[in-house]
């Protein structure tokens, strides 16, 4: 008797987005091999995704699916990844930002890639970004962008390849064309083995939408498990970068350089002087970065404030970088999240 296709729970932690929900619930209905259940982790501020959810209810059951509408504890996404990871009944765990949409085939991909690959952990689709730059579109200044991106140790995109760097960014694929072996997973859109949750979660020290979280994540599970994460082309994703619900830039760029500092040295240092000389030739690089862009498009003067904005968060994570070495970040939450009015404590 031919044993039967893996299940797949998929996870959608959400805040403040129920159009953009409602759109991913859409696509989702379309697919051609339906999912096991759907799991709606809500860290809202207001009923809406909640009304939405008793909406769509009838829809799901008419094609075989569970759907589940879990009140989130508006402690971050990590903290909403877990919870949906408790009430996930599947064998195979698709996690979806509330702004991104699935072609028809994604579900049925995934699952038969999983088959066919029984070592396999965790799958990365390939992903669109509306509104990206064009991979095939390079100007000079581009190209000069990129060649201080690639020195620098920051993320740059390369054909066919979805690895890390020693300073802990990343190289994200510019072009995918055929199955590659991955060192990371992409936070809006990734499935895996429930079965990792035996030994790994999401780090709920980060918090709202979690910068660099997704690496933390699967970086983790891929140095404990080489050659166990993939990325493939022909399941393809659509990430909106919807603008709905996002934080005050200030507090986006003082999150990205603290939780930088942290994953860092959390997952990367390892004692290695190489890879903290790597780390601190990326800080240079990305002040160099930053006023270059700053000076050759001319941006108007409150952009400035992003530099500055730059220099105070670096000023910050040194000072509390004893907590940061403890995987300590009250410092950093007590005074942007809390006493902004950002989380739910």
């Amino acid at each position: 008797m031919k044993a039967s296709l893996p299940s797949v729970s998929i996870i959608i932690p959400t805040r403040n987005r129920p159009r953009n929900s409602e759109d991913l619930l859409q696509s989702i209905l379309q697919q051609t091999q339906p999912p096991l259940e759907v799991i709606i982790v809500d860290d809202s501020d207001n009923d809406l995704t909640k009304n939405l959810v008793k909406q769509y209810e009838g829809e799901f059951t008419k094609i075989g699916s569970k759907f589940k509408y879990i009140k989130g504890p508006k402690d971050g996404l990590p903290a909403a990844r877990n919870l949906g990871v408790k009430f996930a009944e599947g064998d195979l765990i698709l996690f979806l930002d509330d702004d991104t949409l699935l072609e028809k085939n994604v579900i049925q991909t995934l699952i038969f890639f999983f088959e066919k690959n029984p070592k396999a952990l965790g799958v990365q689709p390939r992903i669109l970004n509306v509104g990206g730059s064009s991979s095939d579109s390079k100007h000079v200044l581009s190209l000069f962008q990129y060649s201080i991106l690639k020195v620098f140790m920051l993320t740059y995109s390369a054909e066919n390849k979805l690895s890390v760097r020693r300073s802990g960014m990343s190289i994200f694929p510019s072009t995918l064309t055929r199955v590659i072996a991955a060192q990371r997973l992409f936070g809006c859109c990734f499935c895996v083995k429930r079965e990792i949750f035996t030994n790994f979660k999401f780090d709920e020290n980060l918090k709202l939408w979690a910068y660099m979280e997704d690496l933390d994540f699967s970086y983790r599970v891929y140095k404990k498990n080489p050659d166990s994460l993939f990325a493939i082309p022909y399941a393809k994703v659509v990430h909106k970068h919807s603008p709905e619900g996002r934080i005050s830039s200030k507090t986006t760029i003082y999150m990205s350089i603290i939780y930088w500092f942290y994953i860092f040295f959390k997952d990367f240092f390892e004692s290695s002087i190489l890879n903290l000389l790597a780390f601190m030739w990326a800080l240079l690089g990305k002040l160099i970065v930053t006023t270059e862009v700053l000076l050759l498009k001319r941006e108007p003067r409150e952009k400035w404030w992003d530099l500055i904005w730059l220099l105070a968060a670096y000023l910050l994570a040194f000072k509390n970088l004893r907590s940061i070495l403890e995987y300590n970040l009250e410092f950093f939450h007590k005074r942007f999240l809390i006493e902004g009015g950002l989380n739910a404590a």
